[in-house]
C-alpha cells in the first residue's frame, strides 16, 4: 500500500526530497529522458501523493503526465537559479568504460531508481508517454491510406551522440530499405531532416516534434532502429520495436524484453565503444538481409491493429 509519507533510504542522501516534493533532473539526451519516465512512473505508482518536479531539456515528453507537477528548462533553471538547480537530483547512470567491465548486467533503469531516495519495492521498466486523444488522431487519416504493412524506420539519431558507434552504416540502410519496399513494406522515415537525408522510396515524417512522432509510431505495425531515444519512443507507446543493438551495448543494460533485439554475439560483444573499431564486425553480420527477414517475421503474423497508448485530459 502506498504511504502518503515516503520513507527515505538514507536521511543524507534525502536532499531532493523535500517533505512530499521530489526534484529529478534528466540528462540531456532524448534517451535519457524516455527512460527517467519510467522511473518517474514507478514512484508516482508506489507513492500517489508525491509530488515530482522535473528539470530536462525535452520538456514537452513530460507533458500531462500526471505523476509530474511541473517540468522546467535545465539549462534556464541553471543559469537563473543555481541554488534551486543544485537541489535536484541527477537520474544518471554509469559511464560506458563502466558498463564494459561491469560483472553483473543492471538495467540502466536500476541505475536511475538508485539515484533517488526513496525505496521502490516494485520497479517500473516502461518508459511513458502521455498523449492527448487530439495528439493521436492527429495524422491518423492520412497514415491509414498507406498501404499495410507499415513500419516506421530511424536510420540516423544525433550525430553529436556520446556513443555514435551505435547507428547502423548508411549503406546497410539504403539496402534494407530496398529490400523492405521489394517484399511490399510501406516506409515511414521519422526523426529530423539535420540528422541526414531522406531514404530512397520512404515517406517523410520528420520533424513532427516528439510528441507527433510517438503518435506515428502508434499507427505503424513495427518501427527499426538503433538504441537510442526512437527505440524507447516505440516502447512507451508499446509499438514492435527491432532494435539494431549489433555488438555495441548490450540488450539487458539498455533494452526490453519486448522488443526484437538483434544482437550480434561476439567475443568483443558489447563493446561500448565511443568510436567505431577498425573493422565493425559486428554491424558487418547484423547485415541488410537479417535485418529484414527479422522483420517480416515480426510482423507476419498478425494484421494491423490499432495501439493506444496513455490518454490524458487536454489542457
Amino acid at each position: 500500500m502506498a504511504c502518503s509519507n515516503p520513507p527515505a533510504k538514507d536521511p543524507e542522501t534525502s536532499g531532493p526530497l523535500v517533505g512530499n516534493s521530489l526534484f529529478l533532473r534528466v540528462g540531456r539526451a532524448l534517451g535519457d529522458s524516455m527512460l527517467s519516465t519510467a522511473v518517474i512512473e514507478g514512484v508516482g505508482k508506489q507513492y500517489p501523493d508525491i509530488r515530482i518536479f522535473v528539470l530536462a531539456k525535452y520538456r514537452e515528453l513530460f507533458a500531462n503526465n500526471p505523476h509530474v507537477v511541473a517540468c522546467h528548462d535545465v539549462r534556464r533553471t541553471r543559469e537563473k537559479n543555481p541554488s534551486l538547480y543544485k537541489r535536484f537530483v541527477a537520474l544518471g547512470y554509469r559511464t560506458y568504460p563502466d558498463f564494459r567491465v561491469a560483472a553483473n548486467k543492471r538495467h540502466i533503469i536500476d541505475d536511475m531508481y538508485d539515484k533517488i531516495p526513496l525505496a521502490i519495492s516494485e520497479r517500473c521498466y516502461r518508459p511513458r508517454i502521455y498523449l492527448t486523444e487530439q495528439e493521436q488522431n492527429r495524422y491518423a487519416r492520412r497514415l491509414e491510406r498507406l498501404a499495410r504493412p507499415l513500419v516506421a524506420i530511424s536510420p540516423f539519431g544525433n550525430q553529436k551522440s556520446c556513443l555514435s558507434n551505435k547507428i547502423y552504416p548508411y549503406k546497410q540502410w539504403e539496402e534494407a530499405v530496398q529490400r523492405l519496399l521489394q517484399a511490399g513494406v510501406n516506409i515511414v522515415q521519422v526523426g529530423r531532416k539535420t540528422e541526414g537525408p531522406l531514404l530512397a522510396g520512404a515517406h517523410a515524417w520528420r520533424d513532427i516534434g516528439y510528441r507527433y512522432t510517438a503518435a506515428v509510431l502508434l499507427h505503424c505495425d513495427a518501427v527499426i532502429t538503433h538504441v537510442g531515444g526512437i527505440m524507447h519512443l516505440a516502447t512507451a507507446v508499446s509499438v514492435p520495436c527491432v532494435a539494431l543493438f549489433a555488438g555495441v551495448e548490450d540488450p539487458c543494460v539498455s533494452g526490453y524484453e519486448e522488443n526484437l533485439n538483434l544482437f550480434i554475439p561476439l567475443e568483443c560483444s558489447p563493446c561500448w565503444l565511443v568510436e567505431p573499431c577498425a573493422t565493425r564486425q559486428c554491424m558487418s553480420l547484423l547485415s541488410p538481409e537479417k535485418v529484414v527477414q527479422e522483420t517480416l517475421n515480426l510482423i507476419k503474423p498478425c494484421s494491423h491493429v490499432k495501439r493506444t497508448c496513455s490518454i490524458s485530459k487536454e489542457r
